[in-house]
């Protein structure tokens, strides 16, 4: 049986995997309906419009290297932080990028789903 932290994991990186293969239903579902997510430019969205820049390629994510996970889990609630390394093409800018991604988990239903997530660059 999987444990909570794995499953945390297993969300995130899946996350991330859905970004690079523009797999839309996939997010959708890891993420609870109430997301929103902080950009490195500290604007805030909702998933929805989220999504949607992403299916307009506004935000394009070609790879992401992981480098550290640190997961703490308290009760139905959990917070990860995250760096990974991206190959990003960014509201038009092409390169690679350090980013810090923290996220704060919900568990419903015995099935954790990202509610929050802000994104700094390292």
């Amino acid at each position: 049986m999987q444990t909570d932290r794995e499953a945390i994991e297993e969300n995130y990186r899946s996350q991330l995997h859905a970004l690079v293969d523009k797999d839309f239903t996939t997010l959708d579902g890891l993420l609870t309906a109430g997301f929103t997510r902080t950009h490195i430019n500290g604007h805030t969205q909702t998933k929805q419009e989220w999504i949607n820049q992403l299916k307009h390629e506004q935000l394009v994510y070609h790879s992401f290297t992981f480098h550290d996970t640190k997961i703490k889990v308290d009760g139905t609630t959990a917070s990860l932080s995250g760096r990974v390394t991206s190959d990003a093409t960014l509201y038009g800018v092409d390169r690679v990028w350090q980013l810090h991604i923290r996220q704060t988990f919900l568990k419903s239903g015995g099935r954790w789903q990202a509610s929050r997530s802000i994104v700094t660059q390292w």
